[in-house]
């Protein structure tokens, strides 16, 4: 189910210039649900773009969020459009500068790929999570299979994870992409972690076999 305020966020972002690739209430709504459960102080999030999944970490939270956008044209829209939260975020304009903090309660990736657009450069992700000394929760937005691999190889070196995935939703001839939630408990237990590893690698490789012999 998709919520009311999720649909509600989406709309108005996508009344604003620079829409074309907002967040999709998918991800706004796991956003919200997160906020909900882990009531976060400080948030990583790698990719602003205008500010849609920057607005709902804000509003349904009292989190400050280090926000990484490196698009001129989006650094002058996230001020604007996340001017009622002046104080409770930074814009963080390279990705050649590491996050601020090094304990977050939450990272959001819905940015940062390198690819042409999205900003960033290719294993931004990989390096930021390695510089962490802790995370409760990382989302990625969409399916972006590269930052959702370099995420789970990084994560297992710290923590025993677990994951849910937000399957893309079709409505009124719109599809609506999902996202992946990674919930993160630090263990110093190597092996917990390396069985832990294995046991998703494993479900990851069984489902890409799947939809390799669907297609």
């Amino acid at each position: 189910m998709i919520s009311s305020e999720s649909i509600a966020i989406y709309n108005y972002f996508k009344t604003l210039h620079g829409s074309d690739h907002i967040g999709k209430p998918v991800s706004i709504g796991a956003l919200i649900d997160i906020c909900r459960e882990l009531h976060p102080k400080r948030v990583l999030e790698m990719g602003g773009g205008i500010g849609a999944l920057s607005y709902t970490l804000l509003k349904h939270s009292s989190a400050f969020v280090d926000i990484y956008e490196d698009n001129e044209f989006c650094i002058g829209e996230l001020k604007k459009n996340l001017k009622e939260f002046e104080g409770r975020f930074q814009i963080i304009t390279t990705y050649q500068t590491l996050p601020p903090a090094r304990d977050y309660d939450v990272a959001v990736i819905d940015g940062g790929t390198g690819a042409e657009k999205d900003g960033g450069y290719a294993v931004a992700t990989q390096l930021f999570l390695a510089q962490l000394d802790s995370i409760s929760a990382v989302y990625i937005e969409g399916y972006r299979g590269m930052q959702r691999d370099a995420a789970r190889r990084m994560l297992h070196k710290k923590y025993v994870c677990f994951f849910r995935v937000y399957k893309e939703v079709y409505s009124e001839g719109r599809k609506w992409q999902g996202g992946l939630r990674i919930t993160c408990k630090k263990t110093k237990w190597a092996l917990l972690r390396w069985l832990s590893f294995l046991f998703w690698e494993a479900m990851v490789f069984v489902r890409k076999y799947y939809f390799r012999l669907r297609a």
